[in-house]
Order: structure tokens, then C-alpha cells, then sequence
């Protein structure tokens, strides 16, 4: 995995503070894309593209510590391997123009996609930027449930890889039965899809299985899309289970790598929860 130094106070614009678990899913992001661009450099791919459509300011400040991290784009910025595209969107205008000066100052070569706007709606000009024969990695790491389901099925007409973060216990199983169960149009639902009836499967399960049922309608829902091997780890914050990382592909050569990189935790232990489970 290639190392960065931690970043350093620009002067730009920094989001409110993050829990110290943005450390784990950067740290997981961060191992795969160096593995993915040092294994499929020499495969006959057009080009590899990294796409990112919550991409945030590009440095994060962590909550209890203080410490600064870098975000998800300047990762995939930065890696030895380069990706010939980056296509960004960020839709807080302060993040997006600290994102846009920051990535001008450390990239260089190709000029990257950097929008402003809903993801959901920019996702198509995304789209249209990946050329033919190409591969591509998207990190979708929305706050909570924003990113809907019909933004997926564009990403997947093309040959892309997925790594979702889907924020289960943070927002579904917390709002599912008082803010989304009479709303149709709910985020849940946007989320998860048409067809996805979430609600009678939570009534059919107990309480305590609900996080593995959403998982499972996700999952299938995502299958329609052309998608055939998924794994998955669990993002705990302070031993509370937040967020589900989901990745998706339709190759065992891309599953077998995330397995392989992601078989060591940021605390050096090598288990691995193939379930995920909670």
C-alpha cells in the first residue's frame, strides 16, 4: 500500500470534523487503489478512470483527534500508479472549491472532471467522460442516504467497479420505521430501487436480522444491474456499527483483490468478517 504524509493546513476551505472512522475506509480505499492500478496497468484496458461523486473538500479534519486526513479524491489523486481520469463532484460550494484549487496544486498530466452539483443529477456528464473499453473504480461515499439507485444503473453501463458505503445503521435502520415507512418516495426507496419492498421484508424478520435483510435487498437490486461478486466490511465508529462498505463487480479477479487487501484491518489484524455482520 503506498504511503502519504499527512496533510498539512492549506488555508482552504475544511469540512466540520469527522469521526476517526473516516481513517478505516480511507485506509481500505487507499490499499485497493494501489492494488488496482498496479494490477490492471498491464491489462488491455483502454484506460482506468476513478470516479468519485461525493468527493467532498479533499482534506478532512478527524473529530477527536484534530488530525488532518486526506479525503477520498486526493487519495486517488496521488496514487504512484495514476489513473488516466479523475471525474469529481461535490455539491457544498466550499468543499468543491477547495477540491477544485487543491487537486490543481497536486495533479498533474490530464486535466481532471471536477463538477459542482448533485451527484444524482451530474452523473450522466460523468458518465459520458468514460471512454469505450475503458475501467473504471467508483467510490460512492454519500452522508447518508443520497445516492439513489437510478445513479448506479448509469455508472453501470459502463465497465465500472463499485465500492459503496451504505450508511445502515446510521440513517435506515434509524429511520426506517418513522420518517421512510409511509413516505414511497422516501430515501430508503430511492436508494434501494424499485421492486425493493423493503417494508414487508423488515415485517417478516426480527429486529435484530434487519441490517442483514437491507444488505440482501441491496445487493440483489444491485445484481440486476450486471453485478456478480460482492463483499463487504463493516465501518464501526467507537465499536457501534455506522456504515456498510459494499463492494461490487463483475469479476472474481477484482473480488479476490478486494478480499486480499482488505484481509488486513487498519489495526494490523488479519480477520476478516465475510458476513458482516450487524
Amino acid at each position: 500500500m503506498f504511503e502519504l504524509r499527512p496533510p498539512e493546513d492549506d488555508g482552504l476551505y475544511i469540512p466540520e470534523p469527522v469521526g476517526e472512522w473516516a481513517r478505516d475506509k480511507h485506509y481500505f480505499l487507499r490499499r485497493y487503489i494501489d492494488a488496482f492500478t498496479t494490477s490492471m496497468k498491464s491489462k488491455p484496458w483502454s484506460s482506468l478512470h476513478y470516479i468519485d461523486l461525493f468527493a467532498g473538500a479533499g482534506i478532512v479534519r478527524l473529530q477527536d483527534s484534530g488530525d488532518l486526513d486526506w479525503g477520498s479524491p486526493l487519495i486517488a489523486a496521488q496514487t504512484p500508479n495514476p489513473f488516466d481520469g479523475l471525474h469529481f463532484c461535490e455539491l457544498e460550494p466550499h468543499s468543491y472549491e477547495a477540491l477544485r484549487q487543491r487537486v490543481a496544486r497536486i495533479r498533474s498530466g490530464r486535466e481532471p472532471q471536477i463538477l459542482h452539483g448533485d451527484a444524482n443529477e451530474k452523473v450522466g456528464d460523468v458518465a459520458a467522460k468514460i471512454p469505450t473499453g475503458s475501467l473504471s473504480l467508483a467510490f460512492l461515499d454519500p452522508t447518508g442516504l443520497h445516492l439513489d439507485f437510478e445513479t448506479l444503473k448509469v455508472l453501470a453501463a459502463n465497465r465500472v467497479d463499485l465500492i459503496i458505503f451504505f450508511p445502515d445503521h446510521l440513517d435506515a435502520l434509524r429511520n426506517c420505521q418513522y420518517v421512510y415507512r409511509d413516505n414511497p418516495s422516501s430515501n430508503l426507496d430511492r436508494v434501494l430501487g424499485p421492486g425493493a419492498d423493503w417494508r414487508a421484508a423488515l415485517d417478516e424478520a426480527s429486529k435484530r436480522q434487519w441490517a442483514q435483510v437491507l444488505r440482501k435487498l441491496y445487493c440483489q437490486q444491485i445484481q440486476q444491474l450486471g453485478y456478480t461478486h460482492f463483499e463487504f466490511e463493516r465501518i464501526y465508529a467507537k465499536r457501534h456499527p455506522l456504515y456498510l462498505l459494499i463492494f461490487c463487480s463483475r469479476h472474481e479477479l477484482a473480488a479476490g483483490l478486494w478480499r486480499r487487501v482488505s484481509s488486513t484491518k487498519p489495526d494490523d489484524q488479519r480477520t476478516f468478517d465475510f458476513n458482516a455482520r450487524g
